[in-house]
């Protein structure tokens, strides 16, 4: 923004700060929720910006006819101490349209608070929220986002989820601040910036303008209301049921994993792709999604492309256990394999090794349904040389465990067939 602009607009907040009357308390109250937080917004080109702590009133000021100047609504988690005492500037936030969210009275950190001091925390900070005729439910950001499942607890018992952030740049010059928030950026990003770095304060209108220009509009935390909270705890696993496999499985599938129908019901096709997400991020392969691991999957991204000189190919990880099917440059299915185990076994008087080979392969060959070898059964085999295929199997463990092909589910068996034609590359490597 220009210095006079800016300067303009600064007069105008000022203005407006001599003209507002501190309404009375507004008393809101607010439903019961379970333990949960937000930790990425809606699933489109949305990205919202929250700013957290305090700073002095003239820079609060550059931040807010910034805002102004773009056009762009935010949202201020700043303590309510802070708050009653600059009851002025805390209400041209609100009277702005900007959002003030709770984040408790003082700065300690609410993992450190006993019960009765976190909710007398969360209640007074309400209160002076309140009375700048603003009401802070049910946003609610705990000081540095520290949090555990008794801080959502009890903050659920009050009307209240955590808005967590997708990414915060962190420390360093205005550059990389603003490099870092645009790198990350993504659908449905929650940008966390802290109105006491100047680096954040002064990287803002390029964030903005950069954003802009990847095709995100920017939104307030309104854009929260539909968008599914992180239940801290739920654990989810095999044989389970309910809206919170239906979302799991939901955002399984967003992010490439085939987790068969969202249709809340953790079965065999939800643990495959459970399976390749853990494959893919170095987690134990249990099966099982705990808090912090839901988290990771709410969080993640499709994976990367894998760099080959096609556009349209199979890159098999031998190392990950995982398959990329990959369709213009970007994975669409990110498929749990079982390729050969590396051991001996003997057939018909003669000793080989279950060894998948490694190379640039094509599929050569293909054979619609059901196949059956000396070996076992092949369903639905492409082969990409000699006897060696990509086939469905009824025994896909998280492991090397076949002779030499490489198995894969067979709920996914079909489509990867017609999905696949013959001289389609293929990738299989270490």
């Amino acid at each position: 923004m220009h210095r006079s602009r800016r300067l303009w607009a600064a007069s105008a907040i000022l203005g407006l700060a001599a003209s507002i009357v501190v309404g009375a308390p507004m008393g809101v109250s607010a439903a019961d929720f379970p333990p949960s937080e937000w930790v990425v917004g809606p699933n489109q080109p949305v990205a919202l910006i929250t700013f957290d702590g305090h700073t002095k009133s003239r820079y609060l000021d550059r931040v807010l006819a910034t805002l102004e100047e773009k056009k762009v609504k935010a949202a201020f988690f700043m303590p309510g101490r802070w708050i009653d005492s600059h009851r002025t500037r805390a209400g041209i936030i609100a009277a702005l349209g900007h959002r003030l969210g709770n984040r408790g009275y003082g700065t300690v950190s609410f993992t450190r608070l006993d019960e009765q001091e976190l909710r007398t925390s969360i209640r007074r900070a309400q209160s002076a929220i309140d009375k700048v005729s603003a009401s802070p439910v049910p946003f609610l950001r705990p000081p540095n986002g520290a949090r555990d499942l008794r801080v959502l607890q009890i903050a659920g018992s009050m009307g209240y989820r955590s808005v967590h952030w997708t990414h915060n740049p962190g420390g360093g010059k205005t550059a990389r601040v603003q490099r870092a928030v645009l790198r990350k950026a993504r659908r449905g990003s929650i940008i966390s910036l802290d109105l006491w770095r100047a680096s954040h304060r002064s990287a803002l209108p390029g964030i903005i303008d950069g954003l802009r220009r990847r095709g995100f509009s920017l939104g307030t935390l309104s854009r929260l209301s539909n968008v599914h909270p992180i239940r801290y705890d739920v654990t989810l696993k095999a044989g389970g049921t309910g809206p919170e496999v239906a979302y799991l499985q939901k955002i399984l599938k967003e992010r490439s994993y085939p987790a068969g129908e969202i249709d809340g019901s953790f079965g065999y096709p939800t643990l495959q792709a459970v399976y390749a997400f853990e494959k893919v991020h170095g987690l134990t392969r249990d099966g099982v999604v705990g808090t912090k691991q839901m988290l990771n999957i709410a969080r993640s991204r499709r994976p990367p492309t894998p760099k080959r000189r096609y556009h349209n190919f199979i890159d098999v990880d031998i190392s990950r256990q995982v398959l990329f099917e990959v369709r213009d440059d970007r994975v669409i299915r990110t498929i749990p394999i079982s390729s050969g185990n590396e051991e001996y076994y003997t057939v018909d008087g003669q000793t080989y090794k279950a060894h998948t080979p490694r190379g640039d392969f094509r599929i050569t060959r293909k054979i619609a349904g059901k196949r059956v070898s000396r070996l076992g059964t092949l369903w639905w085999p492409s082969y990409f040389i000699g006897g060696y295929a990509i086939h469905g199997s009824d025994s896909v463990p998280v492991y090397p465990d076949s002779h030499g092909c490489v198995r894969i589910p067979r709920y996914l068996e079909r489509g990867f067939f017609y999905r696949n034609p013959v001289e389609r590359p293929v990738f299989i490597h270490d």
